[in-house]
């Protein structure tokens, strides 16, 4: 068993062929599908794609778009965050690299999202990129534990186990095949695959085999089996821990 816990299959990047995106995967046995709907655009089409089976959903505003939200977001975004197919909130969080949005206005988009997480019992997604400082700060100031994971961690072994201690899972991505990512290798040889799920991101940034191509699930495999070479533990081990990982952070399995 396999699972992509982060994906964006809704991007405009699959519309010529996103069910056979889908079938690729599942042929696989890349299953479920965690599909992530952080822009308002592509709430209505990831609700819709989760009717199918093995497909379940995330609601969210990302900090690219957080100066774009407007009230009737939120109001929206409450009501779909009820959907029987919705596993979590987010992604949400702050992104200092490309500051797409002001960060004043990140963190008071992000704290939203953290509150209706609190209120709607359900997991969040975290976005943290060169922000991690200010991330962590906002959830210490809530005094209390998480459920979530922080989507393609990347930081040191201190930021680390300051976010397991707190409850989250870490996201463990592509970029563990690059090159020039020996520090985030490092990081997680150090952590217990108990705290750690694998996702593409697609179609954003795939493993270095494809690098350059679109992503997309199936491409999950090829994250597990850098993995599986970091923790110097076999493949199918790293598959099915990970995966049930994902099932008890979003289904409660």
């Amino acid at each position: 068993m396999i699972i992509d816990s982060h994906t964006h299959i809704t991007d405009a990047a699959f519309d010529n062929d996103r069910q056979e995106v889908i079938k690729r995967a599942f042929d696989l046995n890349v299953k479920p599908i965690f599909e992530i709907a952080c822009e308002e655009k592509y709430w209505g089409a990831a609700l819709d794609l989760s009717q199918q089976e093995n497909i379940f959903v995330s609601f969210g505003i990302h900090p690219h778009e957080a100066q774009n939200a407007v009230g009737d977001d939120f109001k929206k975004l409450s009501k779909l965050i009820s959907s029987k197919k919705c596993i979590a909130v987010g992604e949400t969080g702050l992104d200092y690299h490309y500051d797409f949005s002001p960060r004043d206005i990140q963190k008071k988009v992000f704290v939203r999202q953290i509150d209706l997480s609190i209120g709607k019992d359900k997991p969040i997604i975290i976005h943290a990129r060169k922000a991690n400082d200010d991330i962590i700060a906002i959830l210490q100031s809530y005094k209390r534990s998480f459920k979530g994971v922080i989507h393609s961690f990347e930081g040191s072994l201190k930021d680390a186990q300051t976010f397991l201690n707190m409850g989250f899972y870490l996201g463990v991505c592509s970029t563990i095949t690059y090159p020039k990512s020996d520090d985030i290798r490092e990081v997680f040889s150090k952590i217990d695959i108990s705290k750690l799920l694998i996702e593409t991101d697609c179609p954003y940034r795939a493993p270095q085999i494809y690098r350059g191509k679109r992503s997309e699930p199936s491409f999950v495999i090829e994250i597990a089996k850098k993995l599986a070479e970091i923790k110097n533990m076999p493949f199918e081990e790293v598959c099915n821990k990970t995966a049930q990982n994902s099932l008890n952070l979003f289904l409660g399995a």
